[in-house]
């Protein structure tokens, strides 16, 4: 089974919604491959302010109910969000994608983190099992920007636009945290 989710390292949904798309992966046995895109603004979509607001608030309610933490929040857009998908295209060739994922997340939306600094982002990948020489080298290769055009499309050829979506094998791309109950179905049909 091919169990694929799409994310950014911006998303508030993204973020609230990782651990319940890993745990899944785990309890269904269907390796999830993770998929990261830009944030929409650093693509060049315009996002309003009243949208954004919304988001948050609105993943802020989702996370109080689901109990995960979310709210001490250290906007990671520009350099933060490159420097994070720098290291997690390596972390995932490393097989520690998962961990740097959630360990990045959970520090941009629930700790404050500034993941553009050295020191947050050491915080980020010690705390996700990646030892500093690794982040060095990951951050001095840019191979990550192509890899994140191309599951750009690859979203886009399926019919999504926007994160957290998947999609399981061929089946219709879902989008957004709340529809992981119909990527079970697909799983569990799958």
């Amino acid at each position: 089974t091919l169990f694929r989710s799409y994310f950014s390292l911006r998303s508030p949904y993204s973020a609230i919604v990782a651990p319940r798309v890993f745990e899944l992966g785990r309890l269904t046995g269907a390796p999830v491959r993770l998929r990261y895109v830009l944030p929409m603004v650093m693509r060049g979509l315009p996002v309003n302010q009243a949208k954004r607001l919304y988001i948050v608030r609105d993943a802020k309610r989702e996370a109080e109910r689901l109990n995960l933490p979310f709210g001490d929040i250290a906007d990671p857009v520009g350099l933060p969000t490159e420097r994070g998908l720098a290291v997690l295209n390596h972390a995932i060739a490393a097989g520690c994608g998962p961990d740097f994922l959630e360990s990045f997340l959970r520090g941009v939306f629930a700790e404050g983190i500034d993941a553009g600094s050295q020191r947050g982002l050491q915080r980020i990948a010690h705390r996700a099992g990646m030892d500093w020489a690794a982040v060095t080298r990951a951050l001095d290769d840019p191979s990550w920007r192509t890899l994140a055009q191309q599951h750009r499309d690859r979203m886009q050829h399926i019919g999504l636009w926007g994160v957290p979506s998947f999609q399981v094998d061929d089946r219709p791309g879902l989008w957004g945290q709340d529809r992981l109950f119909m990527v079970e179905q697909d799983l569990a049909a799958a």
